[in-house]
């Protein structure tokens, strides 16, 4: 075995990577800067460099190391917002596409400019401007509306109790006759505004069983039937013309339902109910304003209702507000002979008069809408046949 050479310091310095065992280390060139090639002289006494030769000796005498060239994964380039080849706002890379059918939308970006800015804050400052103005038109309308109620009030009243001016009797069948086919497209957009839909909607949740829909009118409640959920469907109005428009739309709606029945009477009479028993579920709807005796229509619904049964009434009435009430007393006997409605009705009082067990109450639009739950009074059941039908 041969000795080491001179300068070995053992196995353990001695670790090169497969890299030094492949590729030879490169010579060390001297840090003295190589001496310039001298100069030969031309046969035309010009000079000139050293020649091609002479190079290639040089190499040959100092060859460099030639390394293989190991490719490294470029890390992918984003254009920072400072940089001059974007001053947009920034973007993430948009992938490579993997198939050249398919092509790739960029998504819009969601930062706004500032003319889209400017252009918000101006749509937001108009829809601003319009409900002010709105509201504030209203309330002077509604100022002109009560100082002019306020007189026409005053006067009435001093003529009706000198025997001046007797009030008129209005007939609100008569009334409700005439207008029973322009009824609906009249107050379909008022009701819509003032979110008459969701109220009755919500009254009409709960039936079940026998319903009873007194004053039930052009059928302005049938979209919102659960009819799932009723036995039996019974429409009673004092108008033969709306009860037929309300006939009508029902079996448009539900076509496959045969349980309804439709009675052209006044809801104070007695009412006939399919199982002779009363009926689970009493509702009604802008009817006690219309009613010649409304005490007496309450309490002719109360005996129609089964023990532990409900009534639902979605009426309108007086306010909270007196100046409110004073411009219904003031426009009432207009708007009965264009409506056959007399909106200054005390709902209230009409309630604690009947008897009802109120469970109950809500009141929208400065109070002039109600929405009550009410209940029959306990009573004793000699029999259970209903008011009204005769026993054999």
């Amino acid at each position: 075995m041969a000795p080491p050479k001179k300068g070995f310091k053992g196995f353990g310095e001695w670790d090169p990577t497969p890299l030094q065992k492949e590729v030879p280390a490169a010579p060390k060139e001297d840090s003295k800067p190589n001496p310039a090639p001298e100069k030969q002289q031309s046969p035309r006494g010009g000079s000139r460099r050293s020649s091609n030769s002479t190079t290639s000796k040089q190499q040959s005498l100092n060859p460099k190391p030639q390394f293989p060239k190991v490719e490294r994964a470029q890390p992918p380039r984003v254009l920072t917002q400072g940089s001059g080849a974007s001053r947009g706002p920034l973007r993430p890379p948009v992938p490579k596409q993997k198939y050249s059918n398919i092509v790739l939308e960029e998504r819009p970006s969601t930062t706004l400019t500032a003319a889209q800015k400017v252009k918000r804050v101006k749509g937001i400052y108009w829809i601003t401007g319009i409900g002010v103005y709105a509201l504030s038109s209203y309330g002077v309308y509604l100022y002109i509306q009560y100082g002019k109620a306020v007189k026409l009030n005053e006067e009435n009243e001093k003529q009706y109790r000198l025997g001046m001016k007797i009030k008129p009797e209005i007939d609100t069948n008569k009334v409700y006759e005439n207008i029973s086919g322009k009824y609906d497209s009249n107050v379909r957009w008022s009701e819509f505004f003032m979110g008459m839909p969701l109220l009755r909607r919500w009254m009409m949740l709960g039936l079940q069983g026998d319903v009873l829909e007194a004053s039930a009118g052009t059928g302005r409640n049938n979209s919102y039937y659960p009819v799932r959920n009723c036995n039996s469907v019974t429409m009673v109005d004092s108008s033969p013309n709306m009860l037929k428009i309300a006939k009508d739309d029902f079996e448009r709606r539900y076509p496959r339902y045969g349980h309804i029945s439709f009675a052209p009477q006044d809801a104070g009479q007695p009412i006939k109910s399919p199982s002779g028993e009363g009926f689970d579920r009493v509702i009604q709807t802008m009817g006690l304003c219309s009613q010649k005796c409304p005490v007496e229509t309450l309490r002719n619904l109360e005996q129609h209702c089964k023990p532990g049964g409900k009534i639902l009434l979605l009426e309108h009435g007086r306010s909270h507000y007196e100046w409110l009430n004073n411009i219904l007393d003031a426009y009432v006997l207009d708007h009965a002979r264009n409506w056959g409605c007399f909106w200054n009705r005390d709902i209230g009082g009409l309630l604690e008069e009947s008897g009802l067990v109120v469970t109950k109450i809500s009141r929208f639009h400065l109070g002039t809408t109600w929405l009550i739950e009410a209940s029959p009074r306990p009573r004793k059941q000699d029999r259970t046949a209903e008011p009204g039908s005769e026993s054999k």
